[in-house]
């Protein structure tokens, strides 16, 4: 890029006269300010309605189903761990940034006005949020999950796949699915393999919670789309991640458009709510919050 070129210039330069070092930090900010408001811009442009996409304006937290219920219940009686949940998915599913904080002590997260409504969530499961999921690795796609090249068999029996492997040694009750920004170069084989993984899910009685993604690595928002067209078909929870972040700064992604923008884990201080990260864990935690109501309504009754 044209601004490295002039970095590597005043690298070599011996004694440089005072108005070309001036002329050339000059080229460089203006370099950089082109490139920032390029990407910017491009990052703005192309919304989902452009493709006829229509998944959109769904709502961020779910209501659970009748038959997401159902599933539940059925999975409950099998003897699925009612305080138990797996994650599956990439590397923003694997980081500890991603739910681990809360199966630490108050040091390391600030619930603030939410302490009320999260804690009772903690306390519920606690155990499965700083959990090393089998079904979660960076590069990970959809088709991953479901292939025993990725098997870890100093943990997993044999003739198992990363996702059956996990959900045999933490048996959780529900799964939350974060797929298809590494699918997001290969498209047409996303849809099929994780119609396979719901299709396994809720064969073993667990309910599989799909989430959109952030990004739109496709160019067409074409993966969500998908995401959001098998949750209304298996009638299961779509938890619309994507809707949460669209009014913060470069709607929640860094430069390279995939990562989420970080910030620390602290509900009580405004700045945070600048960050994707911040809302990744807070809208996971409402919807834990909504699962675990329902989970103890099926166990009472």
């Amino acid at each position: 890029m044209l601004w490295k070129a002039y970095l590597i210039d005043l690298r070599i330069m011996k004694k440089p006269k005072p108005h070309h070092l001036y002329n050339s930090l000059i080229l460089i900010c203006i370099c950089l300010l082109l490139s920032s408001f390029s990407y910017y811009q491009t990052a703005a442009d192309p919304k989902p309605s452009d493709y006829g996409r229509t998944w959109q304006n769904l709502p961020i937290i779910p209501e659970l189903s009748d038959t997401a219920k159902r599933i539940l219940a059925d999975g409950l009686r099998r003897g699925n761990n009612p305080n138990a949940f797996s994650k599956v998915g990439d590397c923003d599913t694997s980081t500890d940034w991603y739910l681990s904080n809360y199966d630490l002590d108050e040091r390391y997260y600030n619930l603030g006005e939410y302490a009320d409504q999260f804690r009772p969530v903690i306390d519920f499961f606690r155990g499965s949020f700083g959990r090393r999921s089998l079904a979660a690795k960076p590069g990970f796609s959809a088709a991953s999950v479901l292939s025993n090249y990725w098997t870890d068999y100093s943990i997993c029996e044999t003739g198992e796949v990363p996702i059956t492997c996990e959900y045999r040694i933490n048996n959780p009750a529900f799964v939350l699915i974060s797929l298809g920004t590494n699918d997001g170069y290969n498209p047409p084989s996303f849809k099929d393999n994780l119609r396979a993984i719901i299709d396994l899910t809720i064969e073993q009685g667990r309910l599989p919670i799909l989430m959109t993604k952030a990004d739109n690595v496709e160019k067409d928002f074409s993966i969500n789309q998908d995401i959001a067209d098998l949750a209304a078909e298996y009638d299961i929870p779509l938890w619309n991640f994507w809707a949460a972040i669209q009014e913060i700064p470069n709607h929640g992604l860094v430069e390279d458009g995939i990562h989420l923008t970080f910030y620390k884990e602290d509900f009580s201080d405004p700045e945070s709510f600048q960050y994707a990260w911040t809302y990744r864990n807070l809208t996971a935690m409402q919807l834990l919050d909504k699962v675990r109501k329902i989970i103890k309504d099926i166990s009472i009754n």
